[in-house]
Formats: structure tokens, sequence, C-alpha cells
């Protein structure tokens, strides 16, 4: 074969190896990126961003639901100043799993962390099911006992069982570096407030100056979501707290 026939085909083969390369790093991100939530942003009709308004602060609405349509309960959202999938998450590493900290933990405490989506032992949805997770749990057992043996008190033992608990990482670790890591990526993408949704899933941003925004959860919840939504907050409206609504939801 020709020497310029050779360099051809190595040349060819370079680019087709590139490719394929380029390919895989490509599918292996799509594979990691966590998905997007749906964003349904309502705005009233005849209201307009207004420079003039820049002194006014406002109130951003956000209403949260997940695939099953029930209400995404007590979790955190940031109002952000730039896009989270832009900027907060470049350069970080992926957000902490509860997985990453059950080292040691039985298959029955597994199961029983697995009803509920809480980042610490002290989530309402926990407390509420404390009595039964101490006579079924291995871990709980084991923290109830020894609050009997402290308090002389079945009532304090189940009131302090999360703080006897055996298991720290369970416990508070897992809570601790999540929250860590939230701080950075919600000041990367520049925050400017964060709420907790409340028993219906809806929430508000209030003392909001009108502009754009972007409103995120930064770390995936029910199912592996991240909404990232972009929204104008409009002038306030006479006599309403807010004036835009932001409808999230995952895919049923």
């Amino acid at each position: 074969m020709r020497p310029d026939s050779l360099a051809a085909n190595a040349a060819a083969g370079a680019a087709l190896a590139l490719g394929l390369l380029l390919t895989s790093a490509a599918h292996s991100h799509a594979q990691t990126s966590p998905p997007a939530g749906a964003c349904k942003v309502n705005t009233p009709q005849g209201i307009k961003l207004d420079p003039a308004a820049a002194g006014q602060t406002t109130a951003v609405r956000i209403a949260v639901s997940g695939a099953d349509g029930k209400p995404v309960q007590r979790k955190r959202f940031y109002l952000l100043e730039r896009s989270a999938r832009g900027s907060a998450f470049a350069g970080l590493p992926p957000a902490p799993r509860r997985e990453e900290f059950l080292q040691g933990a039985s298959a029955e405490l597994r199961q029983w962390l697995a009803r509920h989506d809480c980042d610490t032992l002290y989530c309402p949805e926990y407390e509420a099911d404390y009595a039964s997770a101490a006579r079924t749990v291995p871990e709980f057992k084991k923290a109830y006992e020894e609050g009997l043996r402290k308090y002389r008190s079945e009532r304090l033992a189940l009131e302090w069982l999360a703080v006897n608990f055996p298991l720290k990482n369970v416990r508070t670790e897992f809570y601790r570096r999540r929250k860590a890591w939230l701080e950075e990526a919600a000041r990367r993408a520049g925050r400017v407030s964060s709420v907790m949704t409340d028993e219906k899933g809806v929430a508000f941003f209030t003392g909001v100056r009108p502009g754009a925004y972007f409103v995120s959860n930064l770390a995936p919840l029910e199912g592996g979501l991240v909404w990232d939504c972009a929204v104008t907050a409009l002038p306030p409206i006479p006599k309403q707290l807010h004036s835009v609504t932001v409808e999230m939801s995952a895919a049923k």
C-alpha cells in the first residue's frame, strides 16, 4: 500500500476513534445527569416587567407534585440567579445519596428508610413510626432498650429514640453532608433565597425583586428529578401575596 494511503487510513482511523470516544463520553454524561422535572409558569396577563418597579418586592409561589400526583412535602427549593444545570453542578461531585451512609445497616432498616424520602431520622414521617420501628427494626430496638436503661421510661425511650440510635451516619451524617453540598451548589448558582414546601407541596419565595430567576431543588429527589425552572418575578399585584406561580411536576 502507498504511504499516502497508509496516512489517510491512519487519519480516518483516528477520527473514528475520537468520534467513538466523544459519543461514549456524551452517553456516559447523559446516564449520570439527573432527569429534569416539568415546569409550568402561570403568569397573569396584562402585567409586565417594568424597570420602574425595581425597588419593589413581590413573591413567587411554587406548587410541587410527584409522579403519583401527590404533593412533594417538606422539600427545600432554591430561588437562583443562574440555571443550576449550567453553573451549580459544574465541577461539583455528585450530590450525596442516602445509600452511601448505610454501611452496617440491617435489611429491616433499609426497608424502613425507603418508605419515606427524608434526610434525617428527625422528620415527622419517621417520628410517627417510631413505636413500630422499635419492635421490628434491630437498630431502633437497640436504641429503645438504651433509652429504657437511661430514662426508666417507655415514653422517654421513644421520644429520644433518634438520639440513642447506634448508627451516626444514618442519624445525622447524611443530612449534614447533603446540606453542605446544597449550600455550595446554591452559592455557585447565585442563591437568592430558599423555602421548604408544606403538606400541600406549596411554598412562597417572598421579598423578591422583579426580574429573571430560576427555581431548583438542586439535589435529586422524587425518582432522581432535578427541577430547573426559569421564571420572571413580576411587580406585585394589589391584594395578592404573589405575582407568579411555578407548577413543578414529575412525569407520570
